[in-house]
């Protein structure tokens, strides 16, 4: 049975993107059949891979996301629409409605803006549409692992994509605040399996965008003090600060750079291992 996990932090800023597409397009690399979820708004994977992956045979004023995804709403919105009359209840849509493949072992299911306007919406069942999709179409059996962007706030959605993880991964920038977006995350993650009655484990934590300055190394330091952190482990395995990433000519996918491909290596097949213990 495939895992399911969760990339996710409360504060922005972390490379939590950029963590989850390594990620995904490495596993595919190397035989795994990997899905990723883009349950952030801000839906900056999906810009990344359909770009790489797909606007590159299209004419510069076409888009493939504008001239064939959201034409046929292939996006993780339509997870999460309404009900708008007794007489049509919601159905789970199908994978093939939905997931749209990018290259040989990797799918993706495109985040949309328009995930924003869930958050309006008061029906506590919202929260079981990612887990109910995976399970309604046995991605578990089609995929060795689904992995979900989320975004780094607190929403009906976050909490729809946790509950459909068997853990989740906290990626995390060494700086002065970087205790509030944790601190924020394990509290929420709590109250959810509390709540929610589920089994959900932290797999670690993932140093980003690691410089060698003492000053990082003195926060680092301060930071692994706090109680919040006490019972995360952290991966041996980091990002390092890769220009490429923002302004390389091969888009923003870090296994397309030397550098960056070696901390996405490191970091894979450290996750792994760990996941081999859940």
């Amino acid at each position: 049975m495939g895992k399911v996990i969760s990339i996710i932090n409360m504060k922005g800023g972390v490379g939590k993107t950029t963590l989850s597409i390594g990620i995904a397009d490495y596993l595919a690399e190397i035989g795994k059949k990997v899905l990723l979820i883009d349950a952030d708004p801000q839906f900056n994977a999906t810009q990344a891979m359909i770009d790489y992956y797909k606007n590159e045979d299209c004419e510069s004023e076409e888009n493939f996301y504008n001239t064939e995804v959201l034409p046929q709403e292939k996006t993780i919105y339509r997870l999460f629409r309404p009900q708008v009359d007794m007489m049509h209840s919601y159905n789970t849509p199908t994978a093939s409605e939905l997931i749209i493949n990018l290259k040989d072992n990797l799918d993706i299911l495109c985040g949309d803006l328009n995930l924003v306007l869930v958050n309006k919406v008061s029906d506590h069942t919202f929260v079981r549409r990612i887990r109910n999709f995976i399970d309604d179409n046995s991605l578990r059996e089609e995929y060795e692992y689904i992995i979900i962007d989320c975004p780094p706030t607190l929403t009906i959605y976050t909490d729809s994509a946790l509950m459909a993880s068997d853990c989740y991964l906290i990626p995390n920038r060494i700086d002065r605040y970087s205790i509030v977006g944790i601190d924020s995350l394990q509290k929420a993650v709590h109250n959810l399996i509390r709540e929610e009655r589920i089994d959900l484990k932290c797999i670690g934590l993932v140093y980003t965008m690691v410089t060698s300055s003492v000053k990082q190394e003195k926060l680092k330091t301060n930071f692994e003090n706090k109680k919040a952190v006490n019972d995360i482990d952290i991966f041996a395995a980091k990002t390092s600060v890769v220009n490429n990433i923002q302004y390389g000519v091969a888009g923003s996918i870090p296994t397309k750079y030397q550098a960056s491909r070696e901390d996405i290596e490191a970091i894979s097949l450290e996750l792994l291992e760990r996941l081999e213990d859940i």
